[in-house]
């Protein structure tokens, strides 16, 4: 059963007992009905509105908070492979012996929404830019977030637009994938305390930890 019908359920039968109850109250006071059948009256009106503003009241805040937990999220799937490469001679595909982080979102909320892979950072600048976003979304001000890279020249420097994805409930985005060896590079000391970051249309921010092994440098 949904979580707003026991409420409004409860609430019918919580103002049909107070409305029999008032008319017992009736019954009882008929012959003094100068007296006591105002009361009766007042006491059946305020009894039937306080009802449906309390069922008003509780269907509002479940459903707010149905909305708030429920309508879209986006969950972050993160792996890693052997990158694969196209043998022009022979057409078939080899393994370079090197290895790609592989990543995309799927939607675990209710609802459809869109939502666009933004790249990567370290947990100090994806603090930043969360609280940026959270502040953002309360006061509507803007906010200089930290500049994270996505490992996509084009897209860095501003010469594509990254947009952004419809992800039906259950369905996952685009597979994002980039060498480990970059990242290594990028985030050198600092590889085991990284973050996957996404946001939606609405400007809210999604983020999974993840770490991957410091470069080896006598091997490269």
């Amino acid at each position: 059963m949904k979580d707003w019908i026991k409420p409004l359920i409860f609430g019918i039968i919580g103002g049909l007992m107070g409305g029999m109850l008032c008319l017992a109250i009736l019954a009882i006071t008929y012959r003094n009905s100068e007296v006591f059948g105002n009361v009766a009256d007042w006491v059946s009106g305020l009894g039937s509105v306080t009802a449906i503003y309390f069922v008003y009241r509780q269907i509002k805040q479940q459903t707010d908070q149905h909305n708030e937990e429920k309508g879209r999220y986006l969950e972050i799937a993160i792996g890693e492979r052997m990158i694969r490469r196209q043998d022009n001679k022979t057409g078939g595909v080899t393994l370079s012996g090197e290895t790609e982080v592989f990543f995309f979102g799927t939607n675990s909320g209710m609802m459809p929404s869109s939502f666009k892979y933004i790249g990567i950072c370290n947990s100090k600048d994806y603090k930043i830019l969360k609280e940026n976003h959270d502040k953002s979304l309360t006061d509507h001000k803007n906010y200089k977030d930290p500049e994270i890279s996505s490992f996509d020249f084009s897209y860095d420097l501003g010469a594509k637009q990254r947009k952004f994805e419809r992800v039906l409930p259950g369905d996952v985005s685009e597979e994002v994938a980039v060498p480990m060896i970059s990242i290594q590079r990028n985030f050198k000391g600092n590889c085991d305390n990284l973050y996957l970051v996404y946001m939606d249309v609405l400007g809210v921010i999604y983020g999974r930890s993840f770490g991957v092994p410091e470069l080896d440098e006598k091997s490269n």
